[in-house]
This record gives C-alpha cells, sequence and structure tokens, in this order.
C-alpha cells in the first residue's frame, strides 16, 4: 500500500485504520489512560515503534503499535519529507516553542556542533552535525565539494562576522 502525504490515516475506510484498530486512536490522558469515560479503568495505552525498512526493493515505513505492525509502502520523496519533518518537530519541542496547528514540514536546524572526518577507503570526506533536539547528521562530500562548501562557508562566516557590531 503507498500513501500519499496528502491522504488522512484516521479516515475509516483507510486500510491502515483497520488494521490499526480503535485502540490507537482513542484520545489519551498525559499519563497514557483513555480519556474516554466508557473505557474500563486507566487503560494504559500500547507501546508505539516507527521503523524505516527496505522489503522487497521498496522502502517501508513499519509502524508497530502493541501487536500489531502496519507496513506502509513510501516512496524515497516521502522518506525524505518524513524525515525532516521529523528533525523539524525535534527542533521546535527543543526550542520550546509552540508552533501554529497543522503540518510540521521543512524548518530550520539549528546546528549546536560539528565535526569533520574522512572515509578513506572511499575517498569522501564527512561532516557531522549536531542539531538542537538531539540529530546528528552525517554529510559525505566528495574531496572537492568539501574544499568548494568549505570555502562558501568560510567567506559567509567572514561577511557575516563584518556585520556584527
Amino acid at each position: 500500500m503507498s500513501i500519499s502525504p496528502e491522504q488522512d490515516l484516521s479516515h475509516p475506510d483507510h486500510p491502515a485504520q483497520e488494521t490499526a484498530g480503535p485502540e490507537a486512536h482513542e484520545p489519551e490522558t498525559a499519563d497514557g489512560a483513555s480519556s474516554d469515560p466508557g473505557s474500563p479503568g486507566a487503560r494504559r495505552s500500547p507501546p508505539v515503534a516507527y521503523a524505516v525498512e527496505v522489503a522487497e526493493g521498496e522502502l517501508r515505513l513499519r509502524i508497530q503499535v502493541g501487536p500489531k505492525s502496519i507496513p506502509i509502502a513510501i516512496t524515497p520523496e516521502q522518506a525524505g519529507e518524513l524525515g525532516a519533518a521529523l528533525i523539524g518537530a525535534c527542533v521546535l519541542h527543543a526550542e520550546g516553542r509552540v508552533p501554529e496547528p497543522g503540518r510540521i514540514l521543512r524548518s530550520d536546524w539549528p546546528v549546536t556542533g560539528w565535526r569533520t572526518g574522512a572515509i578513506r577507503e572511499h575517498c569522501l570526506a564527512i561532516l557531522l552535525l549536531d542539531i538542537l533536539g538531539g540529530p546528528e547528521i552525517a554529510l559525505q562530500l566528495q574531496p572537492a565539494l568539501a574544499i568548494s562548501c568549505g570555502r562558501s562557508l568560510l567567506e559567509t562566516g567572514k561577511t557575516l562576522q563584518r556585520a556584527i557590531p
């Protein structure tokens, strides 16, 4: 099954909804108990886990809700959009900002640290970026591109530094 970003997973006719079962969509309180007054006691929500995997040559987002596993085929473009949105959500949470309701799309990723290295057997430069909220991004660059990127960052940094009073 392929889900486009525009599809609403909460729609009752959607196959993922049927597979997940109603317990995955009941409102909960902050302590995990169901807020449904007709629910039996303070029932805990099932554990939820997410993974991106390759199966049968395709990318899949696997959502595990308690004992139920929901594989969803995704395109590389959708994987990139999802990854960017998840890092954006992590940054917003770390900054303590309360964004407007709605989708979290691409956002700025404040870099809190960086390191460089090399993969010698592949002749690649590595730039590791620590992002606010915890994610670490590893960028692999061909040597000429690493030099060009470094020079460009140096010039941009010098220009910005001169603009600071």
